[in-house]
């Protein structure tokens, strides 16, 4: 039922009249089914460390490193943020509006490592905050001093773009209107591997069409950060299961696959659901 609800532009109604049951009845089971997935497994959108090794960090940075073709060999995943339009509200209107986008919205920012799994997801906050706000409100720096480092406790990044900065565990493009001719060089590699990040918001609207009908998400009806993060969590169980263009992606380059695909393989439904298999 919760799948057939995220993954349509169907209203109650439509469920209702589809399986016979009555809405009060769909609009428990998709919240009650919501609520116990999110309780249980969304632990692993902060930052699991236990599939998350310093090797497999490592190994993330081996295969960007191949795939840019940049000397840089300490990025494992990427950092973006984004926007996801909602319905105008009846109350608090300026705190959700983005006047860039020039629509009412929600934010969240993510972290995809090269296997196309959502390493983290914080969100959502009001549509009207800065990117950067969401990196210091996620405290995901906190994670990355303890877990983001190589077998040799080497410091190792994730790479976001000019919004974030940079420090031990955050690089982000040059940025000046005078950088050198090998800093473009590093800009124009590393944006052809972080566009994965932006691939992985449309995969996951792709998935669940749901999340895409902004005149069906209220916030002040609906539980919409849970159903996004639940989303999120459905995601990367079909990853597992599918091994879709992100994996792919980083396994070849000009026709062949690279030396290290094997290291990119997406995880299995056990080893990423681990928690409840041990």
């Amino acid at each position: 039922m919760l799948l057939a609800r995220l993954s349509s532009h169907n209203r109650l109604k439509d469920l209702h009249l589809q399986y016979g049951w009555d809405i009060a009845r769909t609009s428990y089971i998709v919240k009650a089914t919501l609520q116990i997935i999110d309780r249980q497994w969304s632990h692993l959108l902060v930052f699991d460390s236990v599939r998350l090794t310093p090797e497999k960090l490592h190994g993330f940075a081996e295969v960007i490193q191949q795939k840019s073709q940049c000397p840089l060999n300490s990025v494992f995943g990427f950092i973006d943020g984004t926007i996801r339009k909602v319905a105008r509200p009846t109350r608090y209107q300026k705190s959700v509006y983005n006047g860039w986008k020039r629509m009412h919205a929600l934010k969240y920012h993510a972290v995809v490592t090269p296997d196309g799994i959502i390493a983290h997801l914080f969100g959502p906050i009001e549509g009207r905050r800065h990117d950067r706000h969401l990196w210091n409100e996620s405290k995901l720096m906190d994670q990355l001093i303890e877990h983001a480092k190589g077998p040799d406790g080497r410091p190792l990044q994730i790479y976001g773009d000019p919004a974030y900065g940079v420090n031990r565990h955050l690089l982000s493009p040059f940025k000046s209107y005078r950088i050198t001719h090998l800093q473009k060089l590093f800009n124009k590699r590393m944006s052809k591997v972080r566009i994965v990040v932006e691939w992985v918001f449309k995969e996951i609207v792709t998935l669940f069409p749901h999340l895409d009908w902004f005149k069906n998400q209220k916030i002040l009806l609906s539980p919409l950060g849970l159903q996004f993060r639940v989303a999120v969590i459905l995601h990367n169980a079909h990853v597992c299961l599918h091994r879709p263009q992100i994996p792919q992606y980083f396994q070849r380059e000009n026709g062949r696959v690279i030396p290290s695909a094997g290291l990119v393989e997406p995880p299995t439904l056990e080893e990423y659901f681990h928690y409840n298999l041990e």
